[in-house]
């Protein structure tokens, strides 16, 4: 069993003791992980600055619609180091380290040419490291991406890609342009939640359609944590909170059923949003979000 699987299919116990209002979430999240699309979308997840969990997020964002849905589901890492999103998933690192050209054919006319080399988690999450082998520390440059993920992307109902830490300025931008929905993701530290919230601005009208949505991790627990109370009102866009888990920094990936009720009741609600979001990435640019503030707790 994957090292989210396990997590997955024990979800619904955590469902006992929880109030009604978040039943309601994960049956609406669930309703919206599932429903079909009716074109492909590309989701970035990225951090403006270094340790605010973005990896964690985009395994568990890519385990679970790749576990509820379909259609298939690429997981892409762009980001530095090995602790990254195919790390956390459970996808055969050993296989998705290769260079790109031997995973990933160039010009591939069907959907079973595009994944005949790409490894693939338990979950059916299917990864891709972008990564050069002779650099592993250095993240991958938005130009590879757009080589190797654009042209192919048509063959994968989801795109999900680890973008780790960018600058707001041009790599962001092109992250941007890279995505149909936007994840920033944040510590929780009131410096560190206004300096994310400031990129959001600069971002909204980049690409065509893009949606946003604004996640805040609380690495170091609750002390210190920015309220979010206004937040939603103030960027105009859905913010999540996902909660501290004390499994959070092992040395080995974590099973999601290692980890609290609350964390993955929080991702579970984090899937559905971005789905929902990429839902009204197909609508005309300019429609509204129902936003929310959802937080582990109520």
């Amino acid at each position: 069993m994957s090292r989210l699987a396990a997590g997955l299919r024990s979800l619904p116990l955590a469902l006992v003791g929880s109030a009604s209002a978040r039943l309601h979430d994960l049956t609406a999240a669930d309703a919206a992980v599932r429903a079909p699309l009716t074109l492909n979308r590309r989701i970035g997840v990225v951090q403006a600055a270094g340790g605010s969990g973005a990896s964690t997020v985009a395994a568990n964002l890519a385990s679970i619609v790749a576990h509820r849905r379909s259609g298939l589901v690429l997981a892409v890492n762009a980001s530095a180091g090995t602790h990254n999103v195919l790390w956390h998933a459970g996808v055969p690192t050993s296989d998705a380290g290769r260079p790109v050209g031997r995973t990933l054919p160039t010009a591939p006319r069907s959907a079973e040419q595009a994944t005949a080399q790409l490894p693939v988690s338990p979950t059916g999450l299917l990864g891709l490291d972008l990564r050069h082998p002779a650099h592993p520390t250095t993240p991958a440059p938005s130009r590879t991406w757009f080589d190797h993920i654009n042209p192919v992307s048509r063959f994968f109902d989801l795109v999900v890609t680890d973008w780790g830490v960018r600058g707001w300025q041009v790599d962001l931008s092109q992250v941007a342009l890279a995505s149909h929905v936007m994840c920033i993701v944040t510590r929780s530290e009131r410096h560190a939640v206004e300096e994310a919230a400031a990129i959001v601005p600069a971002l909204q009208g980049q690409g065509d359609g893009l949606r946003i949505v604004f996640v805040i991790v609380n690495v170091s627990g609750t002390r210190g944590s920015a309220p979010t109370m206004n937040l939603t009102r103030t960027l105009g866009v859905p913010v999540i909170r996902i909660p501290h888990d004390p499994a959070a920094g092992a040395a080995t990936p974590v099973a999601s059923v290692h980890t609290t009720a609350q964390t993955r009741i929080s991702h579970a609600v984090l899937a559905g949003t971005i789905m929902a979001e990429a839902q009204r990435s197909l609508l005309a640019p300019g429609t509204p979000s129902t936003h929310q503030t959802l937080e582990a707790i109520r």
